[in-house]
């Protein structure tokens, strides 16, 4: 009888098990489709002062919002609740400046913005009773210090003979993230030869990218123009972009064009023909 009672009571605590089971994974399931339309939208890069929205549009699918919440990595800054009074909440965050007046249920926007709020922003939103629905979708961004100064070349084979070797570096100014570099021929996108990073003396976090070329001049690298230009491309994100060129004309003597009359050779006999007017030969007579 014992063993009979204690049987009954394994059995019936498995199914509530099962049932809770089946009804969390239906919750999740449901829960996912609820709020399947969460999307984020951030800026990938901004520059340092400027003031930046936030968006984080979603579809409840006619359930009530219980809370919308945003992270900046896992730390919690910014919280709206419809049934609470002020239903808007701002947490202290180094570098986070929230204009609440000018953010709502679907946007916050951030004031001067500082290098060190770069990273990933999360947006969170929760359906009300009975369900309490929950998703959430994050995206990243930088702020950038966008450099004021161009990139540089310097040419390190001065010759510009066919048959020679052309080698140049192209040096970005000082940026975090590290800048974009290309080289360019005559307009025609080449790879580097080199890739390297230079630290920053006044900002650990600055980078200086350095790419070498190296290019064989050969009757090609002219074109019709006799000049061999070198152009380098540095972007960063959409905020910067600049490019810088150098040119090298081909010392090559080039052909002259041929004389009318020609040229004698050596040892050639030239013959000068005299056209004597008629009224001298009779005086000659």
């Amino acid at each position: 009888m014992k063993n009979h009672y204690t049987n009954m009571v394994v059995d019936i605590t498995a199914r509530k098990k099962c049932n809770l089971h089946v009804f969390i994974l239906l919750n999740l399931l449901t829960g996912i489709k609820a709020l399947s339309e969460v999307d984020v939208i951030v800026p990938q890069a901004v520059a340092v002062g400027d003031t930046v929205t936030l968006q984080c549009h979603y579809d409840l699918e006619g359930q009530p919002l219980y809370t919308l919440k945003w992270y900046k990595g896992a730390r919690e800054f910014y919280r709206f609740i419809p049934k609470e009074h002020p239903n808007t909440q701002v947490f202290p965050f180094p570098g986070i400046d929230v204009d609440l007046n000018k953010s709502n249920l679907h946007a916050i926007v951030l004031r001067n913005v500082q290098p060190e709020i770069s990273g990933t922003y999360r947006c969170e939103v929760s359906t009300d009773a009975p369900n309490f629905y929950t998703n959430m979708m994050s995206a990243s961004m930088y702020v950038l210090n966008v450099p004021q100064s161009k990139p540089q070349i310097e040419t390190r084979n001065y010759s510009s003979d066919l048959g020679q070797v052309v080698m140049a570096n192209c040096t970005s100014p000082y940026s975090y993230p590290p800048m974009n570099l290309t080289w360019f021929v005559n307009g025609v996108k080449v790879n580097d030869s080199y890739y390297s990073k230079i630290p920053s003396t006044f900002n650990p976090n600055e980078v200086s990218v350095r790419i070498g070329l190296k290019h064989f001049i050969d009757h090609k690298s002219y074109h019709n123009s006799g000049v061999l230009r070198l152009k380098c491309v540095a972007s960063l994100f959409n905020l910067y972009r600049e490019e810088v060129e150098a040119s090298m004309e081909d010392d090559q003597p080039k052909p002259r064009p041929s004389s009318v009359l020609g040229t004698p050779n050596s040892g050639s006999v030239i013959s000068t023909c005299y056209i004597v007017p008629p009224l001298l030969i009779h005086l000659l007579r």
